[in-house]
């Protein structure tokens, strides 16, 4: 396997229904504040001292949202990604975006659709947090458009044919991430405005090896945008550090230090499937002022962790047996939980298949009666129902 973005990952049930866990805090007398300089996260330490980690460490409350399946509303099965807004949802997956209502999961309508007419898109990215402004990204060749909440479509600028991935970083202007697949690239990000005219750019700094070979890559994005409120944030597959994007500067916001288990830009389009093994793999990041979420795959397994930027500290969830090792859920005593975003009302966003919901409540019928009342109304959940989204309200 190349390196990829992991979107969703199948939430395993081992511990469901597990006892409630009291935390104690490890107080440091570092406090490192984002608006204060890059946040430093030691990898290798943090997979050297993971445990158990559970939600209460960060969470008071965990919210499960069902959503409506419909025959005009099933979620696609290929990577959906859920977007959890004040009044709506999203699920945004392979040529599919759908609208549930955010209290009640009922379904709403599908935004527009995939073809070659003005109203429709080419690609979806289910990657792609929404605008600053609750919009869903879509592209249609190398032109940028949004869906608004009404599902009306839009196009907002025409992106350098050279860029993959774009994202608005102030009213007009847009950052753009260039792939170095041929190790020719001399540019990472470029500034572009609304016509796609170039009016900045960040140099790349590395260099590659390239591919000789005839082989063909199906290596996903190596550089994706989020968002933390109003600020754009950047990360690079084969690169250490989040940078927050503005219109004129790259700043360093997160550095993972990753020691000799960091993929070297030099070998990424050389490197073989078993050279990913021993590689530590970063996905799911995201962050706010107060954490920094991410999951890390190594060695075959994949690991939640998150880092507290005022204790200095990072946690990863390790379970010694388990293939996804996430956090326990011991304020319900439900399914562990693997995060994907953050969104802007400071929760911590996922979902989960019907189908693990499923056995999970077949497996163990003698526990639902000690469950809340609001997830024992799950119970008679089909395992081919759309999947429910997870909600967990941070600290």
């Amino acid at each position: 396997m190349n390196y990829k973005k992991v979107f969703f990952l199948p939430l395993a049930c081992i511990t469901i229904f597990s006892s409630s866990c009291s935390n104690k805090k490890e107080s440091n007398e570092t406090t490192n504040q984002l608006n204060s300089g890059a946040v430093v996260i030691d990898i290798e330490k943090a997979l050297k001292e993971g445990t158990s980690q559970y939600l209460s460490q960060f969470s008071s409350e965990i919210e499960y949202v069902r959503l409506e399946t419909a025959d005009e509303g099933f979620v696609a099965t290929a990577y959906p990604r859920a977007y959890v807004l004040e009044d709506y949802i999203y699920t945004v997956a392979f040529r599919q975006i759908l609208q549930f209502d955010r209290k009640t999961g009922k379904f709403i309508k599908e935004l527009s659709h995939y073809g070659y007419d003005p109203e429709a898109y080419q690609y979806t990215l289910p990657s792609m947090h929404p605008t600053t402004s609750n919009e869903i990204y879509v592209r249609t060749g190398n032109r940028i458009k949004t869906l608004n909440s009404n599902g009306e479509i839009k196009t907002i600028a025409s992106a350098p044919s050279e860029v993959e991935n774009a994202f608005e970083v102030e009213d007009g202007y847009f950052a753009g991430y260039i792939k170095n697949m041929s190790c020719t690239v001399t540019e990472l990000i470029v500034i572009f405005n609304k016509k796609g005219d170039v009016i900045k750019s960040f140099p790349n700094h590395q260099q590659c090896e390239p591919n000789r070979t005839n082989s063909f890559s199906l290596r996903l994005s190596e550089g994706l945008f989020f968002t933390s409120k109003n600020d754009v944030f950047f990360k690079e597959a084969f690169n250490d550090t989040v940078f927050q994007v503005t219109k004129n500067k790259l700043l360093p916001a997160v550095i993972f230090n990753m020691g000799e288990h960091s993929p070297p830009y030099e070998k990424k389009e050389i490197m073989e499937d078993d050279d990913y093994f021993n590689m530590y793999s970063l996905n799911s990041i995201d962050l706010n002022d107060n954490y920094v979420f991410f999951s890390l795959n190594y060695q075959g397994k994949t690991y939640s962790a998150y880092h507290d930027i005022k204790e200095n500290k990072t946690h990863l969830a390790y379970e010694r047996y388990a293939q996804t090792s996430s956090f326990q859920d011991d304020l319900n005593g439900f399914i562990p939980f693997s995060p994907q975003y953050i969104n802007d009302q400071n929760e911590l966003v996922s979902h989960v298949a019907a189908e693990v919901l499923y056995n999970c409540f077949k497996d163990n019928p003698d526990k639902i009666e000690s469950l809340p009342k609001s997830l024992q109304k799950l119970k008679d959940i089909d395992r081919e129902d759309n999947p429910v989204v997870m909600i967990v309200k941070l600290k």
